[in-house]
């Protein structure tokens, strides 16, 4: 960290600093809307990321959806990045975020582009305030998504570079933060909508996500990105929309969401029973180098020669363990 970062975070020095470089400190806003206007951004920038089969230097490309609107623009110097609420979102706090990212091969930080500014404005009792967005957590996969459109747009291999930020989900796989959010959001979702058709299927959702709790952290990247997905985003959205339709087409659309669901029970049922037969595995492991180490003869072989024990017996089983 910069001594001007650090002189930026200290409480005497805050009420000089202009507001566009004040941190966002905004709790009210940090909810479920939040959260999807983030998500899909990080969707468009991923699609770009992926589109390396066509010319993407020197052109804007949108995206409107779920009530947001999205707009990149990509120069040979930079990437800039426009996040909108528009009239038809939910979202009781209206926003605009604004994202200017230096590419890499003209001025780099630690490895990736500096972010030349990064500014949301809000609206909050009937005032617009402005805030920096440079250090917040939440927006941290935005900057990481942008890093890795960069490295497309310099024609980099993205198969080196994890779905999500590495640093980001480590630390917060350490802290037990991923998995707090995944149940929270769910018992969330139980609790608006007990009164809809589909609270056994939330029930039965929770408890299947439950079963992975004690391994979660042997999940990889994309299993965890996928679960997040489900229930971020799939979830909501499905109960949202099926909460806005007239009887008739509830009606019509109830047995094709409750097989969804019924789906994603099934993901979550196979992640935890995969956790599961992982668990198995490693005692097996466990037990099998505990009676090669304390067999009667152990301890008079060496160190090499146990080894060497271990691994014809590993061979043998899987020679054996093979289909004629």
């Amino acid at each position: 960290m910069q001594w001007r970062d650090r002189l930026m975070e200290m409480n005497w020095i805050q009420p000089f600093i202009p507001s566009y470089m004040k941190p966002l400190d905004e709790p009210a806003m940090m909810n479920e809307t939040m959260q999807e206007f983030i998500y899909e951004a990080e969707e468009f920038i991923s699609d770009l990321a992926a589109l390396s089969e066509i010319p993407r230097m020197n052109k804007t490309f949108k995206r409107s959806i779920q009530g947001f609107s999205y707009k990149v623009k990509i120069k040979p110097k930079k990437i800039f990045v426009e996040m909108i609420d528009t009239h038809t979102s939910v979202s009781t706090m209206k926003k605009r975020v604004y994202i200017t990212a230096l590419r890499r091969e003209h001025k780099q930080e630690q490895g990736t582009g500096r972010m030349a500014d990064a500014t949301i404005y809000y609206q909050k009792n009937h005032q617009t305030i402005v805030r920096s967005i440079k250090k917040h957590p939440s927006f941290q996969s935005i900057f990481y998504h942008l890093h890795r459109l960069d490295v497309s747009l310099e024609g980099g291999s993205l198969e080196s570079l994890p779905a999500a930020p590495p640093e980001i989900s480590e630390a917060a796989a350490a802290e037990g933060r991923e998995l707090e959010v995944l149940t929270s959001a769910l018992k969330d979702y139980q609790k608006r909508y007990r009164q809809s058709d589909f609270s056994g299927e939330l029930t039965q959702l929770q408890h299947e996500l439950s079963k992975a709790e004690e391994e979660f952290d042997l999940l990889d990247v994309e299993e965890k990105h996928h679960m997040k997905r489900m229930i971020l985003h799939d979830v909501p959205n499905l109960l949202q929309t099926y909460e806005s339709l007239n009887d008739v087409q509830k009606r019509e659309a109830a047995p094709r969401i409750q097989s969804s669901f019924s789906r994603m029970a099934a993901f979550l049922e196979a992640q935890a029973a995969d956790l599961e037969a992982t668990r198995m595995d490693r005692m097996n492991h466990l037990l099998h180098l505990n009676d090669i180490r304390y067999s009667p003869e152990a301890g008079q072989v060496s160190t090499s020669s146990l080894m060497k024990k271990h691994y014809r017996e590993w061979k043998n089983e899987d020679t054996t363990g093979k289909q004629p």
